[in-house]
């Protein structure tokens, strides 16, 4: 009796691990059983329900952060006057595209003033002593043809004809030096005057007492510092100018990111202040070195800005594009489900049956998303009529629980 109360222990005690065994196919019979749908072809097509062939494409990573517009520096300069004096007008406004040479202001300068003066009065000067040369080259020219005659019919010795001939060209030395001296003094003013922007007129006895102001280089006025009347002096800046037709984008780089960035990669601007523009560029520099007080790096990219919608100062978002891409299957939006913490796809299995498949979702495209994990190309999901798959299977689990 004892032995067969012994026996009887064993077999329940072996026979434990098949019923666990079976409990277990079962439990994992069921989660197969929720995890598939069936459905006939009739409500399929009710429902519309379709499919497609799942594909890889090329997909670039990208790192999101923010920068701001700025000025190309070696494209920006200041304007100042060259001497003190003051502003008597200025022809050009504040957001102006000035060209090269330019006028931007006038000047009363007193310097240009004493030079006109100082130049007319010598002219006036030298145009007298012209006139008195002229006179003597005149009479000396007389003398010489007299006294030359009067050689020649042996009335004056060959002396008078000789002291005739040196008055001549002494006299016609005066004459051309004094001509000369006209030039030299011409170009000596014109060249100090041309200095401070003027071209003068000698020729007049208007007296020039203001120089312009001009563009050293074509660009938008993007600082004026001009009051009419106002004294300045060269030490002021008067005017700031930019060219606009490139500028530079100052992106902010963190240091767990600063690997992530290099030379050459593609960046998408999106300023704030232009809602559905997105500006296109490439990162030309990186900061070798962080910001003492942000502890972030900078990097820059150009931009053509022919248009000048850009303006410096201007905030966006920034998107940095990896270098090379990484293949991954795209499904379109309507393909993804969603219950409770799960994100799923139907894998269309043939025969009406559809099974459910966890996927992780990576980067956003239009009309869709990249999978990470959970599909492969080649395989085929529901694309449309996904939702309804979904309800029937929460009908199954419901139907089960009951």
């Amino acid at each position: 009796m004892k032995t067969y109360r012994i026996l009887t222990v064993i077999l329940i005690i072996a026979m434990i691990p098949i019923f666990s065994s079976c409990g277990k196919e079962k439990e994992e019979a069921e989660e197969k059983i929720s995890e598939v749908v069936e459905i006939p072809k009739e409500i399929a097509d009710e429902n519309k329900i379709k499919t497609i062939t799942v594909k890889t494409e090329p997909v670039y990573t990208t790192y999101n952060t923010i920068g701001e517009i700025k000025k190309d520096e070696d494209k920006f300069y200041t304007i100042s006057s060259m001497v003190q004096g003051r502003i008597v007008s200025s022809p050009v406004k504040l957001g102006d595209y000035v060209k090269e040479g330019q006028i931007v202001a006038y000047i009363e300068n007193p310097e240009i003033a004493q030079i006109n003066a100082r130049t007319l009065s010598t002219l006036h000067e030298n145009r007298i002593a012209i006139e008195q040369a002229k006179t003597k080259y005149n009479l000396a020219q007389q003398n010489y043809e007299r006294e030359n005659k009067l050689y020649k019919e042996g009335i004056s010795p060959k002396k008078d004809l000789l002291q005739a001939e040196s008055d001549l060209i002494i006299a016609k030395g005066d004459l051309e030096n004094s001509r000369e001296r006209e030039i030299h003094i011409r170009q000596e003013a014109e060249a100090v005057m041309k200095s401070y922007g003027v071209k003068p007129n000698f020729d007049t006895e208007r007296v020039a007492t203001a120089s312009p102001i001009t563009a050293m280089k074509s660009g938008i006025i993007t600082k004026k510092n001009v009051t009419l009347g106002a004294i300045v002096t060269p030490e002021q800046i008067l005017f700031e100018v930019t060219d606009l037709d490139k500028l530079w984008l100052d992106i902010v780089l963190y240091p767990e990111d600063i690997q992530k960035v290099k030379k050459g990669q593609k960046i998408e601007f999106k300023p704030d202040s232009i809602k559905g523009k997105v500006y296109e560029g490439n990162i030309d520099y990186i900061q070798p070195i962080s910001n003492r007080e942000t502890q972030t790096y900078t990097a820059r990219a150009f931009f053509d800005n022919k248009d000048r919608d850009l303006q410096p100062g201007m905030f966006g978002e920034v998107k940095i594009i990896s270098e090379k891409a990484e293949n991954k299957p795209y499904i379109p939006e309507q393909a993804i489900q969603k219950y409770g913490k799960e994100i799923f796809v139907f894998i269309d299995t043939g025969n009406g049956t559809y099974k459910k498949q966890l996927v992780e979702i990576g980067e956003k495209a239009e009309g869709g998303y990249y999978i990470n994990s959970g599909l492969k190309e080649g395989d085929k999901i529901v694309s449309e009529g996904s939702f309804t798959l979904k309800s029937e299977m929460l009908k199954s689990e419901f139907a089960e629980e009951d």
